[in-house]
C-alpha cells in the first residue's frame, strides 16, 4: 500500500494530513450588509419651543414634526456614502505617487476598490434618548 517513510505503523494511510487534496482558492459573490450607529448633534430651528408653566415647570421642546434627515443634512454631516466618495477622490489622488507594485500602492487599489459599489438602501434619523 504505502512505503512509510520510517512513520510509525499505520500513520500513512489515506487519510492522513498529508495526503489530503489541495483545495485551489475560488472566487464567490456574496453580499455584505452593515448595520452601523452614531449620535450626533445637529442644530435646528424646525421644533415648537416650550415655556414654562404657572409652577415654572419646562415640557421639552416638540419635536414630532421635525425632518431629522434635514437637520442632519444642513449640520454639515457626512454620511457614510458621502465619506466613502471623498475618501475615494483622496485615494485616487494618491495612487499615481505611489508605485503600484509596492506594498502601498496595492493598499490604495485595495480601499479604492472597497470604497465601490456600495448601496444605501435604509437609513434612519430619530431623536436620541
Amino acid at each position: 500500500m504505502y512505503d512509510n517513510y520510517n512513520y510509525p505503523p499505520g500513520a500513512d494511510t489515506p487519510d492522513a494530513p498529508w495526503n489530503e487534496p489541495i483545495i485551489p482558492e475560488k472566487d464567490f459573490e456574496i453580499d455584505v450588509e452593515f448595520v452601523m450607529r452614531k449620535s450626533v448633534t445637529v442644530t435646528t430651528n424646525n421644533y415648537v419651543p416650550s415655556y414654562p408653566d404657572e409652577e415654572g415647570y419646562v415640557e421639552p421642546a416638540d419635536t414630532s414634526d421635525t425632518n431629522w434627515e434635514d437637520a442632519y443634512d444642513n449640520s454639515g454631516h457626512y454620511t457614510i456614502p458621502e465619506l466613502l466618495d471623498e475618501l475615494k477622490g483622496f485615494i485616487e489622488n494618491e495612487i499615481p505617487r505611489v508605485a503600484a507594485n509596492s506594498g502601498r500602492g496595492r493598499a490604495l487599489q485595495r480601499m479604492l476598490e472597497s470604497c465601490q459599489n456600495w448601496e444605501c438602501y435604509d437609513k434612519t434619523f430619530e431623536l436620541s434618548e
